[in-house]
């Protein structure tokens, strides 16, 4: 059966679509079939980690969400695109047309029918995982996203807003009793791993929510532009094994 990993933050610029594409290639070089979906309608960006151009997307999920085209008829296949031997790895892109990026807000869209379209994925593409990356804050389609989710990772900085923002997700995925699991990025270099540790459980303490690990603030994966999925082009960097390392905690999940 497929496992739905909603991959959010309530604030943007917190690394989170980087995340979401290491990990879930990371899940299919473990030899595991994963669907990644991005649901940022607003300001979709998972494209351009993945190298694909506009021009390359017959269609997307808003058309899906519209009910213009099927769910496998929005699919990209990117194995052979990111050279992975393991696993299968499919993408479903975001419109980045402002036309129909308002059309498909303006229209909304229901639970079920999203839903359905999860489970129409899984069942085409026997999928053991689907990743979908958010946007970024509280608002419907978020909202739906993370109703229909098996587990919620919630990606935030040390950083007091986002600390604050973190809370308010927690206390909604208590309230959609969704398994949520905290991942703190841009760690600041400055801090010694065993400090970094002991405050990003500290956090997770507070907030009485699962601590899925931590990533350090990388020049690496800053100069990287998000043009690029990290663990393949920087496969020894010790960024990259967390990002395994991460991996490893989704498969965890039950």
């Amino acid at each position: 059966m497929v496992r739905t990993i909603t991959v959010h933050s309530f604030k943007g610029g917190t690394g989170k679509s980087t995340i979401t594409a290491n990990l879930a290639t990371a899940l299919a070089a473990r030899g595991r079939r994963v669907g990644v979906m991005d649901m940022d309608l607003e300001g979709p960006g998972l494209h351009v980690i993945f190298n694909i151009t506009p021009e390359e997307v017959k269609h997307t999920l808003n058309d899906v969400l519209l009910d213009a085209v099927s769910p496998d008829e929005a699919v990209i296949p990117m194995n052979g695109r990111l050279g992975l031997e393991a696993g299968s790895l499919y993408f479903s892109p975001a419109s980045v047309r402002v036309g129909e990026m308002l059309r498909t807000l303006r229209t909304g869209f229901e639970l079920e029918s999203f839903s359905r379209a999860i489970a129409k994925l899984g069942t085409s593409f026997k999928l053991d995982y689907v990743m979908i990356d958010t946007h970024p804050g509280i608002e419907n389609d978020t909202l739906l996203v993370m109703g229909v989710c098996d587990h919620l990772v919630i990606v935030s900085r040390i950083d007091q807003q986002d600390i604050f923002g973190t809370g308010v997700v927690v206390d909604i995925a208590r309230t959609l009793e969704k398994p949520a699991h905290l991942v703190v990025n841009m760690v600041p270099k400055g801090l010694k791993a065993s400090d970094a540790s002991k405050l990003v459980k500290g956090i997770g303490h507070h907030f009485k929510v699962d601590v899925a690990g931590w990533l350090p603030f990388s020049d690496a994966v800053q100069s990287s532009l998000s043009k690029s999925v990290f663990i393949l082009t920087n496969p020894r960097d010790a960024v990259a094994s967390r990002f395994q390392d991460l991996a490893k905690q989704l498969e965890s999940y039950n």
